[in-house]
């Protein structure tokens, strides 16, 4: 990082709030997919998915890198960010994250639960489709950086961003297909929000930045412009599946509650009419 650059002029608490933001959108993104394998009618499937896509890829990833920029500065220049390049880096994240949850929370069986058994297969490539599209966001994110002059990127740390992005979507894959407590569910939505916030910091403080004071200013949105609008939004929409996933019946209950009245089923159809039971 060059001695013009900052990447905490507002402050060391964004990361705190990109760290929070990250684990909201990671955990609620989490179990809409996992509600998805559960769900057998089509529509409210589908449904599903597009919250845990929009949740993982948009809140979950894509919002805590821009609450980070928010810190980002360069002495001697303005900082701007390039409209076209900003809406691809939210594009990538979350159109790979709707595939990938395509790829492992298939519908659920009759005989199995899909979560459980999905192909190590589908696991691996579900994982490497987020992580590259958390790669490409990041990409993209640092292509929206105008400024008076150019920045530069060290591809060393670029490449250290991308193996912790391959893990973060290794982790929320696991999450959704292994992990039954919430508890642990939990445990593991801290981890991978640290870890983005980490890709996020790895990848820019390795940027360099060349101030030419003779060039036009740029043109492009503001930090604030862009990120106050979408942080209100986003915290606005996660609120419909975190309503929808509390007053979702219990399925552990309801299938206890299913196997209790089939026995009862059972045992009265052993019973003669007159309430004796058969020989």
């Amino acid at each position: 990082m060059s001695d013009g650059l900052q990447q905490f002029s507002m402050g060391t608490w964004i990361i705190a709030l990109a760290s929070i933001t990250a684990f909201v959108g990671i955990f609620v993104g989490v179990a809409s997919a996992r509600k998805a394998t559960t769900t057998p009618i089509p529509r409210q499937r589908m449904l599903w998915l597009a919250w845990g896509a929009l949740s993982i890829g948009g809140i979950g990833a894509w919002l805590p890198h821009y609450i980070a920029m928010v810190g980002f500065d360069v002495y001697g220049s303005m900082v701007r960010y390039d409209v076209l390049w900003i809406v691809i880096s939210f594009v990538v994240p979350v159109a790979a994250t709707s595939i990938a949850l395509l790829i492992v929370s298939p519908p659920p069986t009759k005989h199995r639960r899909s979560s459980a058994s999905v192909e190590i297969g589908r696991l691996a490539a579900g994982a490497a489709l987020l992580g590259v599209g958390f790669i490409g966001m990041q990409l993209a994110i640092v292509y929206s950086v105008e400024i008076q002059g150019s920045v530069d990127s060290n591809p060393v740390l670029i490449a250290a961003a991308a193996v912790i992005g391959f893990l973060v979507g290794a982790g929320i894959i696991w999450s959704i297909s292994s992990l039954d407590s919430r508890t642990l569910r939990l445990v593991a939505a801290v981890a991978v929000a640290v870890a983005v916030v980490a890709m996020h910091y790895t990848g820019v403080w390795g940027l360099t930045a060349t101030v030419d004071p003779t060039t036009a200013r740029p043109d492009g949105l503001e930090v604030f412009s862009i990120l106050f609008p979408v942080f209100v939004l986003g915290m606005l929409l996660v609120t419909v599946p975190i309503t929808a996933l509390l007053m979702a019946p219990d399925r552990v209950a309801a299938e206890f509650e299913l196997e209790a009245d089939m026995l009862a089923a059972e045992s009265l159809a052993a019973e003669s009419p007159t309430g004796e039971s058969r020989v």
